[in-house]
């Protein structure tokens, strides 16, 4: 006698949406079940700095919140970036370099992440407040660190 069993598919929850904040722009972000928690990757269109940057992140959804409210959610990551600016100034380990035009600077750089979701019950909208410090090499010379890019989110989520 043969058996089949029906197949169990995972089930992925997308959303997308607009970040405001020091890096404003617009993501995508994918996450999956694992174990007690959900795990995904967020990928960021932005813009600053006269500049586009693509930022990619792994990330982790925790349900530490959950009794408080299910709908709560603790979110950490890390990833990286890379793009490029336009801008006749850039600060660069405490001092300002001040060029005579604006220049096409490339950069590398990586990302933490940390943030706390909202997902309100009757639609499919999430709410997130976020903190992602970053460091990054901008050519020729310039390493930054910028530590404030706290950022607003709203996403809908299907």
């Amino acid at each position: 006698m043969i058996t089949v069993l029906p197949a169990e598919a995972q089930s992925d929850n997308q959303q997308a949406g607009m970040r405001f904040g020091y890096t404003f722009g617009l993501y995508y972000q994918v996450t999956s079940p694992a174990g007690n928690s959900e795990v995904g990757a967020l990928m960021m269109a932005s813009f600053r700095n006269g500049g586009f940057q693509a930022t990619g992140l792994r990330i982790t959804y925790e349900y530490a919140l959950g009794s408080l409210s299910p709908d709560f959610k603790l979110i950490w990551g890390y990833g990286g970036h890379v793009g490029f600016m336009f801008t006749d100034n850039i600060s660069s380990m405490g001092e300002n370099f001040n060029f005579p035009e604006d220049r096409f600077l490339p950069l590398i750089g990586a990302d933490g992440y940390a943030a706390i979701e909202y997902t309100i019950p009757p639609i499919p909208l999430t709410l997130t407040l976020s903190y992602k410090p970053f460091v990054e090499m901008v050519t020729p010379a310039f390493f930054r660190f910028i530590p404030y890019d706290f950022g607003f989110s709203v996403a809908y989520l299907f």
